[in-house]
């Protein structure tokens, strides 16, 4: 746990760094053009990510510890491919914010943000695959990477008077390269001389539907953020990416316990251990419960000891939505126990159907916007999440209901006995 909390952190402080560089040079409006473009990026991770990496991962939990990074020999590649098509969400940002700012600006947020659209997909894989075979300090060792070249990368761009809007983007680019190389180093030195690989169709069969799964928030997001912006205008859009960033801590954690306690959840699913589930999910909602109203009382106002006020004034220029955005990221990773219990249990086309309609409800709460404003946003995460809270719940008391005491033996007995030379193809 400690390790994927450091991972977490340190990845999410690159991103905080990019985030506050943003907040800094752009106006609220311009904050909020960028926002539709960090949507984008964060739409362009989904395809490589769900229909590729996430299928490989879950198919590695399989193989014996230590036994698990040779999968990365096949994934890569066509993972690689995968996003080289995603890049497609930038140009959906062209349009969606072209005339709401000058030319040059769009332009240049459009061709920064290819190179980490294109390259973070496959670092945070290696990330993963490196937690789930057991090597969580080295995960956290590339996120240290990202992090110090996005700190020179946005030292470098500034000192050479680059234009402001190639800033955020171009450090963000400067860091995945540089991390993804750290990454690729470090897995190479572990999975010498094992031969397990995995085949594309057989990523593709099982990622379909883990695809629709992570496409929904992001194409959620991406519209939430285009539905604000026209009703409420980019100002308030701007004010909202503010509240993000100032609530990203929740973020990390929820994503940190995921990194290291997630295969646990997706060991439990495939064992139909409800019991080993339940203690997992109670760690995640106790520290994140915790760290939420302690965080709350820090960040949730402006108030003189809270340091956040001057590093993004957007987040605070609109009374209570900094607090709102703190609560509705903490209901986001309290959910994420039951996700990958659904991952490891094999129940890909219920989750997805589960999160398609939990994605809808939060789009449709995004067209209060007019009269809401900037709390359109983080009310619209909050409603996703709540759906996703109850309907996960749902679906996994049928997914444990169906398995008897003998077959959840056996499962747990396949996982254990999984042989070293055995391959995945």
């Amino acid at each position: 746990m400690p390790a994927g909390l450091v991972d977490a952190g340190l990845s999410s402080l690159a991103t905080f760094a990019v985030g506050v560089a943003a907040a800094q040079l752009f106006t609220a409006s311009t904050l909020g053009v960028y926002a539709v473009f960090f949507t984008s990026y964060q739409l362009g991770l989904v395809l490589p990510m769900f229909l590729i990496y996430l299928p490989a991962e879950v198919k590695a939990v399989a193989r014996e510890m230590g036994h698990r990074l040779p999968i990365l020999r096949s994934s890569l590649p066509v993972g690689f491919i995968a996003s080289l098509l995603s890049l497609a969400s930038v140009g959906l940002a062209i349009l969606v914010v072209w005339g709401k700012a000058s030319q040059e600006t769009v332009l240049i947020l459009a061709v920064t943000a290819v190179v980490p659209t294109l390259l973070m997909p496959a670092q945070a894989h290696i990330r993963r695959m490196l937690h789930i075979d057991g090597q969580s300090w080295r995960a956290a060792s590339i996120s240290a990477a990202q992090l110090v070249f996005a700190l020179i990368g946005l030292v470098i761009m500034v000192r050479l008077d680059v234009p402001d809007t190639a800033v955020p983007f171009g450090a963000f680019g400067i860091a995945a390269g540089a991390s993804l190389v750290t990454g690729l180093v470090l897995a190479a030195s572990l999975h010498e001389g094992n031969g397990a690989s995995v085949v594309w169709r057989e990523l593709v069969a099982s990622g379909r539907w883990l695809l629709v799964t992570g496409m929904a928030p992001n194409l959620a997001g991406f519209a939430i953020a285009a539905i604000i912006g026209t009703l409420a205008g980019t100002a308030a859009l701007g004010y909202a990416e503010g509240a993000r960033l100032v609530a990203q801590p929740l973020m990390v954690l929820g994503v940190g316990l995921n990194a290291s306690l997630g295969p646990r959840s997706m060991e439990a699913g495939y064992e139909g251990n409800r019991r080993k589930a339940r203690r997992v999910a109670k760690a995640f909602i106790m520290l994140i419960g915790a760290a939420m109203f302690g965080y709350l009382l820090i960040g949730g106002v402006a108030w003189s000891w809270n340091p956040l006020t001057a590093l993004v004034p957007q987040a605070y220029e609109v009374t209570g939505l900094a607090a709102t955005t703190i609560v509705a990221s903490a209901m986001a990773g309290v959910v994420l126990p039951n996700q990958r219990e659904l991952y490891g249990g094999g129940y890909e086309k219920r989750l997805a159907m589960v999160d398609v309609a939990a994605n809808v409800f939060g789009v449709l709460w995004s067209t209060t916007a007019a009269f809401t404003g900037a709390f359109a946003r983080p009310l619209s995460l909050g409603a996703s999440n709540a759906w996703r809270g109850v309907h996960y719940q749902k679906v996994l008391n049928k997914m444990y209901a169906a398995r008897s005491p003998s077959e959840r033996a056996a499962a747990a007995a396949a996982v254990a006995a999984v042989p070293q030379e055995n391959t995945l193809s």
